[in-house]
């Protein structure tokens, strides 16, 4: 408080001695100042009107003087309210104490379970491990990334590449462009360096200039006052002024570095998060998935579906990629098309680039996994190389439904016709588009379960074969049905039904044309060509085109002794092979695809092959080939038609009919469509042709064949004649399976001949044979002699 004078002081009483007077630091009234010598000078205080006492003798007193308030404080306070050093340090001491505190509280809560954590719906800990891996896989992307800038990983991988192909002048252009890169990589450092010197030095000579410019102007200026009332001084103060403050600027940035460094990380922080994200869930434990337990379920297709349904097949290579950040990484590059809606509609679509150790085929091998991760079935996924780049999947996925609905009309049906050697349309894609096979220089063979479909595409074939009025077909169809029937009138050949005289004529019709083969050579070296072409075969009939189809063609192999079978499926595989060359195209068709109803060597040299809904992938493999349900070639997941519907009827996975090995949807005909299509065929050709006949089984006389070869008058040994008899006839299936004891059976039991059986050699008379023949030549030649 402040001491002021006055006369007395009120509140001092009469009992208050000097004693009293000068502990208190006030004078008793009336009491002069002593010197200075003996004591300091003694003033009375005044009091605050509402400290004093509430006596009638109370005088109030009122003060001209301010009044200060304050409190007392320590010389660590003080040092606090005074130093900015004290300060700071009381500030970073708060700090720790409050980041102590808090990641007590944080482990304590992560550890326990309770309160924060469970009232945030998870356990802190998860999440903080969650982020952080986050963040340490996006800033291992990004040092990948510009580890690969640095290197040219690119320019070094195509280098290889070019190196490993021999393409010297692409290696020597690749050099090139490494090096240029360097060097435009240092030029660059050496600009930017220079760039900021330059900018660097014009601003200090600008900063130099202005300060000169205003110390003249303040010493001008001082003299007339002709810019107003300042002079050099306020210009020099104005200086000063800011270089206080941008002292004051940087001292507070020096002191506070620690939040630009947090704002900093944080910044940082934020962009590596962003890039980690963006690798996708699988860059991350399972535990710390956010989508771990996701449902599969048909959806719309996307580049996040496609790498998780990619992720759960069991390729150990690709898991490690993906688990590496594939296909997200800026170096990755890995979408050549992303996924998007295909024409039509129908289905979805995309190429991706695979990695290193996933190849296609072995997604392939893992299609029905695939496609159960994708939603869908696995005869609706399709997974192809892409033509251009085998380690570009081409991924396509059908809609719902589409494979099951009905195929688009046959486009001939109504008018135009074909050509045999650009190939003929049997059906349509599942993609929709029309799939038009290759039939020169190519065989077939056609297998499925009952109600699969397998004979709607060979009729489908069979139909766009007529078309071509150069083309010859004959059918040959071991059971009584009508599908060919409508189409009779454009076939060569037609015989229905199973017998064993029609299996013969079947035989001796291929034989037929086995032996056409030869004729077919020489027109072709007479035309000089290597191979029948339209315009050949326009001016040659013998070179026509010809298409035979074989239905139940188990009836046709199932027939002999092992050893006679065998001998049947060699040589029809020789011919097999043989007579593509020639223009001449054989079909096998067979709903029970065996070794012994569709052999592998005949299975071995097709080149279009095509199943329909089949048990086991036994069956499959036999008609599609080794290993091919294995690779992703399979029918087993097609349904037969029933009664209540028809599923996969004319669906048919195809090898050969197309660029890659796929479902072709064959043209469905009725036989109303079929009725139409031969007879517009036929007029084509024409007019109607009849079928010819198949040729009829070779029946021949023993006894005349025994007199064509005994010469002379000794006896013949009856094994000598058996050698001579299949030298005479060496197709002849009879003869084949003759050996000794059966001839001699023969002529004894049927001829009535008497055979000796001398050093059991049988020795057959000559002189008997020829009197034997000769007597049924004349009895031949009355019967014909006689009127009917």
């Amino acid at each position: 408080m402040n001491p002021t004078d006055h006369d007395h002081d009120p509140t001092t009483t009469p009992e208050s001695g000097p004693e009293s007077t000068r502990e208190s630091g006030t004078p008793a009234a009336g009491t002069p100042a002593v010197s200075a010598g003996e004591l300091a000078t003694v003033h009375p205080l005044r009091t605050r009107s509402d400290q004093q006492q509430s006596t009638p003798e109370s005088v109030p007193v009122v003060s001209d003087s301010p009044v200060i308030e304050g409190e007392i404080v320590t010389d660590e306070e003080w040092a606090l309210l005074t130093d900015q050093r004290a300060r700071r340090d009381a500030r970073i001491a708060g700090y720790k104490s409050d980041l102590t505190a808090l990641s007590r509280k944080t482990v304590s809560v992560a550890k326990s379970g309770t309160g924060l954590a469970k009232s945030k719906g998870g356990p802190v800990m998860r999440f903080t491990r969650r982020h952080v891996v986050i963040i340490a896989k996006g800033a291992e992307a990004e040092r990948q990334r510009r580890k690969a800038e640095k290197a040219q990983t690119d320019a070094r991988a195509a280098r290889r590449a070019a190196l490993e192909k021999g393409e010297l002048d692409r290696v020597a252009e690749l050099n090139s462009q490494i090096t240029e890169q360097r060097r435009t990589a240092a030029e660059a450092a050496k600009l930017r360096f220079e760039l900021y010197w330059e900018v660097g030095k014009k601003t200090a000579l600008v900063l130099v200039i202005l300060l000169g410019v205003a110390v003249v102007a303040g010493i001008v200026n001082g003299f007339g006052g002709w810019f107003g009332n300042w002079n050099l001084t306020d210009v020099l103060r104005t200086i000063g002024t800011v270089f206080t403050a941008g002292a004051a600027v940087v001292t507070w940035s020096v002191l506070h570095a620690w939040l630009f460094g947090l704002a900093g990380i944080g910044v940082w922080s934020y962009r590596r998060w962003k890039d980690g994200k963006a690798l996708g869930e699988f860059v991350l434990p399972e535990n710390l998935r956010a989508n771990a337990a996701a449902k599969v379920a048909y959806v719309e297709l996307s580049e996040s579906v496609i790498i998780a349904a990619l992720a759960n097949i069991g390729i150990s290579k690709l898991n490690e990629h993906i688990k590496a950040g594939w296909p997200h990484r800026d170096t990755d590059n890995p979408w050549v098309r992303p996924p998007m809606l295909a024409e039509g509609g129908k289905g979805y679509t995309a190429k991706l680039r695979l990695p290193l150790g996933a190849s296609v085929l072995k997604i392939n091998q893992a299609k029905d996994l695939l496609a159960h991760n994708l939603g869908c079935r696995p005869q609706e996924l399709f997974l192809d190389p892409d033509e251009n780049d085998p380690t570009v999947l081409d991924l396509f996925r059908l809609e719902p439904g589409v494979l099951r609905e009905p195929v688009q009309a046959y486009p001939l049906l109504t008018d135009g016709s074909t050509d045999f050697f650009k190939g003929l349309p049997v059906g349509v894609s599942p993609r929709g588009a029309v799939v038009f096979t290759t039939v020169f220089e190519r065989n077939f063979a056609v297998a499925g379960t009952m109600g699969s479909g397998k004979s709607t595409l060979v009729k489908a074939l069979a139909a766009s074969a007529a078309l071509d009025p150069l083309c010859d077909i004959d059918v040959f169809v071991f059971a009584d049905n009508y599908d060919y029937d409508p189409l009779a009138p454009a076939l060569s050949t037609f015989l229905k039904g199973d017998k064993e005289e029609n299996v013969h004529a079947c035989l001796e019709h291929i034989k037929t044309l086995h032996a056409d083969l030869a004729v077919r050579g020489q027109l072709l070296a007479k035309h000089q060509v290597t191979e029948v072409n339209r315009e050949v075969a326009a001016k040659e009939p013998g070179l026509r085109p010809r298409l035979v189809i074989i239905e139940e063609c188990q009836s046709f192999f199932r027939q002999g002794t092992p050893k006679e079978r065998k001998e049947l499926i060699d040589w029809v595989v020789r011919f097999y092979s043989a007579a593509r060359k020639y223009g001449i195209v054989l079909v096998f068709v067979t709903p029970n695809p065996s070794d012994a109803s569709l052999p592998r060597d005949l299975v071995a040299v097709t080149s279009n092959k095509a199943c329909g809904a089949i048990d086991d992938k036994t069956r499959n493999n036999i008609v599609l080939g080794d290993k091919a349900h294995e690779n992703g070639i399979s029918a087993l997941g097609l349904r037969p038609k029933t009664e209540e519907a028809l599923f996969d009827c004319g669906t048919l996975m195809t090898k050969g009919f197309m660029n890659t090995p796929g479902l072709v949807r064959a043209f469905y005909l009725t036989a109303a469509d079929l009725t139409a299509i031969g007879q517009r065929a036929a007029e084509m050709r024409g007019g109607a042709t009849a079928a010819t006949e198949a040729p009829k089984p070779q029946v021949r006389d023993l006894i005349e064949d025994l007199a064509t070869v005994m010469v002379g008058d000794e006896p013949v040994n009856a094994g000598d004649l058996v050698g001579a008899l299949r030298n005479l006839a060496p197709g002849y299936k009879p003869y084949k399976a003759l050996n000794k004891a059966k001839l001699v059976a023969l002529l004894r039991e049927e001829h009535g001949l008497k055979i000796p059986s001398t050093d059991n050699l049988y020795p057959v008379d000559p002189v008997t044979v020829r009197q034997l023949n000769a007597g049924r030549v004349a009895l031949r030649a009355q019967d014909d002699d006689q009127p009917e």
